[in-house]
């Protein structure tokens, strides 16, 4: 599988090469439409009962307000082995509005086959803020719903059984 995607430098766009998919990548079978959502305020994000856990780093990190975001298809792949989040920017784009990652969540918890996995294992989304990146993170756990948000870590890995989304490009 050949992916394309546009990558932010120093605030200059650039046109990647065409990479394969990494073997430790296993793109799941259905793609998700997420709605135009509107601008977002970091500190109304993640505050619905089911979420258990809202990680402070959210408000300390990110902007008061994040971006009007378009109607987005969202592509999910599996970790099938011990993975970097260097190997999975190679694919797809990247979220820019919190309420796209919520919506994905809140449909999950609704019954609704997402691809988003509850058993405690990560389901991991970049986030693009200007030419920052960041890694949130979203664990269903027995009480509820734990989000996290990391600086991006090109030399973090995240184990088999995860799973990694990304907007399709």
């Amino acid at each position: 599988m050949v992916c394309m995607r546009t990558l932010k430098k120093s605030g200059v766009q650039r046109r990647a090469t065409a990479q394969k998919l990494p073997a430790s990548l296993k793109r799941l079978p259905s793609t998700i439409m997420i709605s135009k959502m509107p601008k977002c305020p970091v500190a109304h994000c993640f505050t619905d009962k089911v979420f258990a856990y809202h990680d402070s780093d959210f408000d300390n990190w990110l902007p008061k307000t994040l971006p009007v975001s378009e109607e987005t298809k969202v592509v999910g792949y599996e970790l099938t082995k011990l993975t970097t989040e260097a190997d999975m920017a190679k694919v797809g784009g990247m979220f820019i509005n919190l309420l796209q990652i919520e919506d994905l969540i809140l449909r999950t918890e609704k019954g609704e086959k997402t691809g988003l996995v509850t058993d405690g294992y990560a389901n991991i989304f970049f986030l693009q803020v200007g030419v920052s990146v960041f890694s949130v993170l979203a664990f269903r756990y027995s009480v509820g719903w734990r989000v996290d948000c990391y600086p991006f870590d090109a030399r973090r890995g995240w184990r088999a059984g995860s799973r990694f989304f990304s907007s399709a490009t």
